[in-house]
């Protein structure tokens, strides 16, 4: 802790007598915290300074503000500026184009369609013609209230080099995919995400991969990956993407890891094994969760064979309006997994957002199936082709024991997976996952109050300091003077998740100020309408 005693005039703003969380692990202590402009400038004792704005923080936890290492929220970046379930869980930097889906990327052609569903509700037209850069410049025009890093996504590139053809790329289309990676770090994306569970990810070979991996890893950017299954085939998933930051000399990012399924749990205590032995032996590999025991996608997603889908949705409700393809739909996947012919599978998959039939929302398939008198995959088709294919589904198919596995991991840093939103209009008629408000206040109140899984300085570490590591981030994810006054500030008593499942849209509790670049973004819980954020471009953060 540095000792300061400075005149007024040196700051715009103190936090006054908090407990200083600095981001690195590293035990607390109690200090003041000035600003200047968008810069911590000391942090010691300030008792005989004052500034025109004074934070009394006394019995609070200060912290650097929460990096949310994965994220959808540039989905809903330009109709949601505030970012509202974000910042008010304390989040300060969103790390975006995840999972292989990178929305800058998108164009107005017809491929686009399922992206652009998200977009319509909410008026956003695609003005930026598949270039980040104009996406960036379009965000920051209007305005965002958190920082966003940028990735680029292999899913959106192959949709826009080859659309949903189910093929390897030629020479020329993989050559046309590269230069799409060369470009997107030239508009400052920091890592290449793939979605190889997701279509089109899961029509690439690893060896397709492997070579897109090669020009992201000279362009200096990291390789984030939704493994290809996170069930049945989780060791061989993850087998993969440890060959392919090998082969291509790229470090690598396991997103949101978990085991899918009964049968499969405990299964990450060989993966964790499988990342600590890559590392030992000089491989740079970490990890990301959400504290959560279900998880929320498609409704597509690991259910329907990958021929099924494609050709985009148009094609797939083709099929499975064909009675002898739904009849051939089923068979094989019963082959695969007898266990879905009895209800306990059904049971724990759960619709979420059906735009068209808002009705079905909070329904378990197996109930759909009861109350429609069908087999629940007949309930899955048909509500595939009710909701044109866009339609999501949480899915309780999850360990506790295996997320707490997870979380205590000392290279798991935190990140929601969610598309961020607010608990108002059009935005709250849609069923999120708890993890859009909830996932750093849980950590805070469940697993580190309550639970005692992890020590409060651990905690922020993986909200923090870890992921600003994981990005080469200079100014952000530690507290320290000259460091960026991205700060957090909660109650560690009342710190707490509040959505729900069946009631989403709930702010948490206990977080009490969130400042962006030294401007108070969230007062007492409640959004200010500040937009400091920035669109962080690689080469200049």
């Amino acid at each position: 802790m540095k000792e300061e005693r400075a005149p007024s005039s040196r700051f715009d703003l103190i936090l006054r007598g908090g407990t200083v969380f600095d981001g690195t692990g590293a035990e607390p202590f109690v200090a003041d915290v000035g600003v200047r402009g968008e810069r911590i400038v000391a942090i010691g004792d300030l008792s005989s300074a004052s500034a025109p704005c004074v934070l009394e923080v006394a019995g609070l936890c200060v912290t650097p503000g929460f990096i949310d290492i994965h994220t959808h929220s540039d989905i809903s970046v330009l109709y949601n500026p505030q970012q509202t379930s974000a910042l008010a869980q304390g989040v300060t930097t969103q790390v975006v184009g995840n999972c292989g889906i990178t929305m800058g990327l998108i164009t107005e052609e017809p491929i686009f369609s399922y992206e652009r569903r998200w977009l319509a509700p909410h008026g956003v037209r695609v003005t930026w013609e598949g270039r980040l850069e104009r996406f960036h410049e379009r965000v920051l025009e209007q305005g965002v209230a958190t920082n966003i890093i940028p990735q680029v996504g292999h899913g959106t590139l192959r949709k826009r080099v080859m659309g949903m053809e189910r093929r390897a790329p030629t020479a020329g289309e993989s050559a046309r995919m590269q230069e799409l990676i060369e470009q997107a770090a030239e508009d400052g994306v920091w890592g290449f995400s793939t979605g190889l569970e997701y279509a089109p990810g899961s029509y690439a070979s690893t060896e397709e991969i492997i070579a897109l991996a090669k020009t992201a890893a000279r362009c200096g950017l990291f390789y984030s990956t939704h493994l290809r299954d996170e069930g049945d085939h989780l060791v061989e998933a993850v087998e993969e993407a440890l060959r392919i930051g090998w082969e291509a000399g790229i470090p690598v990012q396991l997103s949101h890891h978990k085991a899918d399924g009964e049968r499969n749990w405990g299964a990450v205590q060989k993966t964790l094994r499988m990342v600590e032995e890559a590392r030992a032996q000089g491989l740079d590999v970490m990890l990301d969760q959400y504290p959560y025991d279900a998880y929320l996608t498609s409704l597509l997603t690991g259910i329907l064979p990958d021929w099924v889908t494609e050709g985009g949705p148009d094609a797939v409700v083709e099929r499975l309006q064909s009675p002898a393809l739904r009849e051939q739909i089923k068979r094989e996947i019963l082959a695969r997994h007898p266990d879905w012919d009895a209800p306990a599978h059904w049971q724990r998959v759960v619709v979420a957002t059906a735009r068209n039939n808002r009705h079905l929302q909070g329904k378990s398939i197996w109930q759909l199936a009861r109350e429609r008198g069908c087999h629940p995959l007949d309930a899955v088709m048909d509500v595939l082709i009710e909701e044109h294919t866009f339609v999501s589904a949480a899915r309780f198919t999850m360990s506790e024991e295996d997320v707490q596995t997870v979380l205590k991991h000392p290279l798991t840093s935190i990140g929601s997976d969610a598309i961020s939103t607010a608990p108002l209009g059009k935005m709250s008629l849609d069923r999120v996952h708890p993890r859009t408000y909830g996932t750093f206040p849980r950590v805070l109140g469940r697993y580190v109050r309550e639970l005692r899984l992890l020590s409060l300085a651990e905690a922020v570490h993986k909200m923090t300091g870890l992921p600003a590591h994981r990005l080469g981030l200079r100014e952000r994810g530690v507290l320290r003077e000259g460091a960026i006054a991205d700060i957090t500030v909660f109650h560690p008593l009342t710190v707490q998740d509040r959505s729900t499942f069946e009631e989403p849209h709930q702010l948490p509790m206990g977080i009490e100020y969130v400042l962006v670049a030294g401007r108070i973004a969230l007062e007492r819980g409640v959004p200010t309408g500040v937009l400091a954020g920035r669109v962080l471009r690689r080469q200049e953060a």
